[in-house]
């Protein structure tokens, strides 16, 4: 029986063949843990906004079985990564284990354990996430993502325009693969934010990633989510305000002093004239309804102030500890529409001062890299900012299978870990970096 044997040179060739073909199922595989985190794959098994708790009923979780089982395939190669970024934030881990401990006084124990275990899971693929990439190759990914969800939705919107723009309420605005407009305005603030920080870590692709940004932009404006346009506007301000504080150090106090200014004008107006102030952004003084639910969940609250209702439970059941607030309000709320209250309902306020305790030093060392980090800033500021603002809007604390908390946990695990700074090849701050190694 002949042997076949093959030289030095075939068997490289081979290896980098299988290595190659290794790194283009894991590119997909997280793609895919991207796309259904950004709700847009649940949203396409759903007809409607009505239907949006039956994500949670058996067939919703059917559909996550498998990329829970893509998670765990791909974090198996990361493990010692993973465990050397949770210990250096173990904030991270006694948020998401509390939140399983509160099964024991939940109204929905059930309920309250397979939330913590998806929260887990989301939590893990964060972290997993920023294990396996650096902050280029991070922020390129989900630029890629977000490309990928602008063009789905273009499809949907051509292909079957009664799905992707909405038909009654807020007639002619566009939702695309998600079931409100609210959803879609969310999803492409942050591909405007992605893609901008991609096109700072690789200005050679401008060619792709100001396009994206462009469609991220304009999907928003059709969306006519207003929460979504301000914070786009201010991604953009803000964006701009650090490529002039890092390129030119002679404009950093004119440009420090006008930010600050800025913010004391807004918070003056705002504080002066509310009314006035929220009109200009298309807004009403209860903020859509919001501010309605808001009052209503504060008498929830306090009925049980310092452990919650147990973790994701208190929406579940309409005869619940909801019932109050939905037969009021006439309509069958979701979520508090704000990431605190909803958090707050869920683990009370140790949950909030645990998250807080989190929080605060995180958004400590993301300013602390507008100095000493490398072009990396870009994506930890912008993401942490967006991440708070919408937290005020939208259920993105501690929220599990969310793109919002995912891409929180993967810059947050990066910054706790101290991870060094990027810089592009041949940048002066990348010469610096290897004089200093030297």
């Amino acid at each position: 029986m002949a042997v076949t044997t093959y030289s030095y040179e075939q068997l490289q060739q081979r290896n980098l063949a299988y290595l190659g073909l290794a790194r283009g199922i894991e590119g997909f595989l997280w793609m895919v843990v991207l796309l259904f985190f950004s709700g847009a794959i649940i949203g396409l098994t759903f007809a409607d906004a009505t239907a949006l708790d039956q994500s949670d009923g058996a067939f919703g979780r059917m559909l996550w079985y498998p990329v829970y089982a893509s998670i765990l395939f791909l974090a198996v190669f990361r493990v010692p990564g993973i465990l050397r970024l949770a210990s250096y934030n173990p904030l991270i881990v006694f948020c998401v284990l509390y939140m399983g401990i509160t099964m024991f006084w939940s109204v929905d124990p059930g309920g309250t354990l397979r939330r913590s275990i998806a929260l887990l899971m989301t939590t893990f693929a964060g972290l997993a996430f920023a294990a396996r990439f650096e902050w280029d190759e991070m922020v390129e990914r989900i630029a890629g993502v977000m490309l990928v969800l602008g063009l789905i939705t273009l499809f949907v919107v051509v292909s079957n325009p009664e799905r992707g723009i909405m038909q009654f309420i807020h007639e002619g605005a566009w939702r695309g693969p998600w079931v409100e407009k609210n959803y879609l305005g969310g999803v492409m603030t942050k591909g405007l934010a992605v893609s901008m920080c991609a096109f700072a870590v690789n200005p050679k692709r401008g060619w792709l990633w100001v396009p994206t940004g462009l469609l991220c932009f304009a999907l928003v404006l059709l969306s006519t989510s207003k929460t979504s346009l301000l914070i786009s506007l201010t991604m953009i301000g803000l964006f701009i305000a650090l490529r002039v504080f890092r390129r030119y150090p002679i404009l950093r106090i004119p440009v420090v002093f006008a930010f600050l200014a800025g913010v004391a004008l807004i918070i003056g107006v705002a504080f002066a004239a509310p009314e006035e102030a929220l009109a200009l952004i298309g807004k009403d003084p209860t903020l859509t309804g919001r501010t309605d639910i808001w009052t209503l969940l504060t008498r929830a609250i306090e009925q049980r102030p310092w452990l919650g209702y147990g973790y994701g439970v208190f929406w579940m059941d309409p005869l619940g500890p909801s019932y109050e607030t939905r037969s009021i309000l006439q309509w069958a709320v979701p979520t508090a529409h704000n990431g605190w209250f909803d958090t707050w309902l869920s683990g009370g306020a140790v949950a909030i001062a645990l998250f807080a305790a989190l929080l605060i030093p995180t958004v400590l060392m993301s300013l602390a890299r507008i100095k000493s980090g490398g072009v990396e800033t870009y994506w930890v500021v912008l993401s942490i900012v967006f991440f708070i603002g919408f937290s005020i809007s939208e259920s993105s604390i501690l929220q599990q299978n969310d793109l919002s908390w995912f891409l929180f946990v993967a810059t947050t695990a990066k910054l706790w870990a101290r991870e060094r700074a990027w810089w592009r090849p041949g940048s002066r701050g990348s010469v610096a970096r290897v004089n200093i190694i030297r």
